[in-house]
């Protein structure tokens, strides 16, 4: 599908929000990511054509959004993302993704490091908007509640803080647990989040999600009550 640029704003040092206006509504899940190109040949040494960023947006919403961290030196592929001008296009494929929400209610545990808190932007939308949409006796009356607990883990340097204002607010039973740089998570700071109803969300670089998973798993969470989500490329985010 194309995509028109229509704007960015630096929503942290480094760090930018786009804004695309689709050629059609595009349903996909809060949560989800696609993958973007160029409508040119990228001169990528893996021979790559496209990258991977989780929709900040809502399917609800007339604009698409991404956030890109744009560091120098930027690399053969966010060059030309840089240079976007209003009205230049791009090529999205369909969203994918099983980072979103469960048909159930259950507790919830998000676990982000750095610039992947984007992963759960759209998703602590949609569950504002579950709490919003019904009052806590219709939910009882239907044999589940949207406000069980929900801890955020977020894991980041002083340089990510800005991005703090892209959380939505005032979400029932929110919890949040903020480590900042040099301090860093560990199963330690996690178990007495986790109990057997709990479905982790870990996203960050891959090396960050497989460290903490594996510890998961070996202290006793089943694997299905994980969901990894990896940042391709950021080693250290």
């Amino acid at each position: 599908m194309n995509i028109v640029f229509t704007r960015r704003q630096e929503v942290a040092p480094h760090v930018w929000e786009y804004f695309f206006n689709p050629e059609r509504l595009m349903w996909f899940t809060p949560g989800q990511y696609a993958h973007f190109r160029f409508p040119f040949h990228i001169d990528d040494p893996h021979g790559k054509q496209h990258r991977t960023f989780t929709l900040t947006s809502m399917p609800n919403e007339p604009e698409l959004r991404f956030i890109v961290r744009l560091d120098e030196p930027v690399s053969v592929y966010k060059r030309p993302l840089s240079e976007l001008k209003p009205g230049d296009r791009m090529l999205m494929d369909d969203p994918l993704g099983d980072a979103v929400l469960p048909r159930l209610a259950t507790r919830l545990l998000f676990v982000a490091q750095g610039i992947a808190i984007a992963s759960y932007l759209s998703i602590l939308k949609e569950l504002k908007a579950r709490c919003a949409r019904l009052d806590l006796a219709q939910e009882l009356a239907l044999g589940l509640t949207w406000r069980n607990p929900v801890t955020l883990i977020w894991a980041r340097r002083d340089a990510d803080n800005s991005l703090e204002n892209l959380i939505p607010a005032e979400i029932p039973n929110l919890k949040r647990v903020d480590i900042v740089y040099p301090a860093r998570i560990d199963l330690t700071k996690l178990r007495h989040h986790v109990t057997k109803e709990t479905l982790v969300y870990l996203s960050g670089s891959q090396s960050f999600v497989e460290t903490l998973g594996t510890q998961l798993e070996s202290s006793g969470t089943l694997r299905e009550r994980i969901i990894y989500d990896y940042y391709e490329g950021y080693p250290d985010l």
